[in-house]
């Protein structure tokens, strides 16, 4: 009882009274379309290559909205968690310790601002910052917050003090941000017989998911029988990990082998390893960018695109260095956690360009608020992006959880961006699927013989394809070059890696590699001079 009524979580179980006045930002009229969209984890080196631009091939929706919009390049974030970032741009406001993001301790917002005179669709997965006057409809309940609550715990109990061989099987927590028991690669189908907890926590993670968020947003805007504009607040939990969608919206099956060389204090294995996830980050991206694209498609149908005031930015990035935390941010990292993607598209631009001004995440409110025509009753910390200035010796100040833990010029930071996108650059040169320590052994025939291949089997209708390819080895020692061979083609390599005393190896191959049925896959060890000895 005192954990839940006198601790701080009582502010995400029970709800702010709706007629409580404070949290009202005052009226404002303004007819302009609105779309925010906030990614999550997504640096702007991953989507920029070594020239600076927007890699078009790769990412072709972002691309596309870079040449619609001012993509400013040079913008950072205020801070390095989801917790702080996200309520930074909806209220303008810097990040303070101590705060929880909920309506509770951020009153003033994007949806108080415009509640009076727009149709709010809100998808926020993580925060709780729409009015439950407005969004009523995707909040909860506080019984069921209570009912998920004592399921999740339930769960974390049991993996904090239950011995190591009595966790095996126990749903991961580190996939989704509630409902661990049915979230865990759960089907609605799998669900029959189960109690109403398990069906309640499904329905609302399905509407708030990283995937059917957007068939929402996109439902929103097909509806056209409001006349009021419509403000469209989008924030996915994509394309942050765990990482398992390809670009087609297909998804391969990690089987248990969730973030190779990743460990709670950052990355503890090897530089291939740390490559081996930023190459599934980047497949999971190129599928958010087809996502981002599907909205803004929707938007141009309905007709609304031209008018509308559009932003799409990131809460902060993701670190793919050995040695390093993928978060929080520091002095080695900062280049790719501090940098996230800032498009702004006012209405009626119709060309698009880039610019360096010195962006905060804090800008994004102020930035809409201008484009809408309307004055904020607040006094914000950021302003809108178009005032700020090229200044590379301007102070990156980025928190963590509202404690500043980082102050920088932005001329520092974006140098160890610009490190970072030639790296990329270089790592990607052969192709995507040519990650590996030998791609030039890529496209070889190897023999395959009879009862030393896998086979595993693939079923062109299924959501779920056998491209990541893993397993355990006997006798072969951590570093060795392996290459992974499709019906007698190579299609990847990888190293043999040691977790809990095994030999292990993961390696993804490409889609199109797999045919309908039966598959074989040989795994051979890449000897001197490119002999390959297939291992068992």
């Amino acid at each position: 009882m005192l954990f839940l009524l006198v601790s701080p979580v009582r502010g995400l179980l029970v709800p702010v009274d709706p007629s409580d006045a404070s949290v009202r930002g005052g009226p404002s009229r303004s007819s302009t379309p609105i779309v925010h969209i906030v990614l999550d984890e997504l640096p702007t080196s991953t989507l920029i290559g070594a020239d600076g631009e927007v890699d078009a091939e790769r990412f072709p929706n972002f691309a596309q909205l870079a040449r619609e919009s001012t993509f400013y390049r040079s913008a950072t974030t205020v801070d390095d968690l989801t917790t702080e970032a996200v309520p930074a741009q909806v209220t303008g406001e810097n990040p303070e310790q101590g705060r929880l993001p909920t309506v509770r301790d951020h009153p003033r917002s994007l949806f108080t601002l415009f509640e009076r005179s727009h149709d709010l669709t809100v998808v926020e997965p993580i925060t709780d910052l729409c009015p439950a006057r407005v969004c009523a409809d995707i909040r909860p309940s506080w019984r069921d917050r209570l009912s998920s609550l004592r399921s999740d715990l339930w769960v974390v109990v049991r993996l904090q003090l239950l011995p190591a061989d009595l966790r095996d099987g126990l749903p991961a927590i580190d996939r989704v941000w509630e409902g661990f028991e049915t979230a865990n690669e759960t089907g609605a189908g799998e669900l029959r017989g189960g109690s109403n907890l398990k069906r309640d926590i499904l329905g609302r993670l399905a509407r708030n998911d990283a995937t059917a968020g957007f068939a929402r947003a996109i439902a929103s805007l097909e509806d056209r029988r409001s006349s009021r504009p419509p403000l469209l607040f989008l924030h996915s939990t994509l394309p942050h990990g765990a990482w398992r969608f390809l670009p087609d919206g297909r998804r391969y099956d990690i089987d248990g082998v969730e973030f190779p060389g990743l460990a709670s204090a950052g990355w503890t294995g090897p530089q291939w390893q740390a490559d081996q996830g930023f190459q599934r980050h980047v497949l999971q991206v190129q599928y958010t960018d087809r996502l981002v694209g599907s909205v803004l498609d929707a938007l141009r149908a309905s007709g609304r695109f031209d008018a509308a005031a559009i932003v799409v930015t990131a809460d902060h990035g993701a670190a793919f260095v050995a040695g390093q935390p993928r978060r929080p941010i520091g002095a080695e990292n900062a280049g790719v956690i501090a940098p996230v993607p800032f498009f702004v598209k006012l209405p009626g631009q119709r060309s698009g360009g880039v610019d360096d001004r010195a962006v905060r995440t804090t800008d994004v409110l102020p930035t809409i608020a201008a484009a809408a025509g309307v004055t904020l009753p607040w006094k914000a910390d950021g302003m809108p992006a178009s005032e700020r200035p090229v200044d590379g010796a301007a102070v990156v100040s980025v928190s963590h959880a509202g404690e500043p833990v980082f102050r920088e010029p932005l001329g520092s930071v974006l140098a160890l961006r610009r490190a970072r996108d030639v790296f990329e650059a270089r790592l990607l040169r052969r192709g995507l699927y040519a990650i590996g320590p030998r791609p030039e052994l890529i496209g070889r025939r190897v023999a395959v013989r009879s009862g030393g291949a896998r086979r595993i089997a693939l079923d062109p209708e299924s959501a779920v394809i056998p491209s990541f390819v893993s397993g355990e080895l006997e006798g072969t020692r951590a570093g060795t070059e392996l290459a992974v061979a499709v019906n007698g083609r190579i299609e990847a390599t990888t190293r043999v890696y040691r977790e809990n005393g095994t030999s292990r190896y993961a390696a993804l191959v490409p889609p199109a590699s797999l045919r309908a049925g039966a598959n074989a896959i040989t795994v051979a060890e890449i000897r001197a001079g490119g002999v390959l000895r297939p291992v068992g």
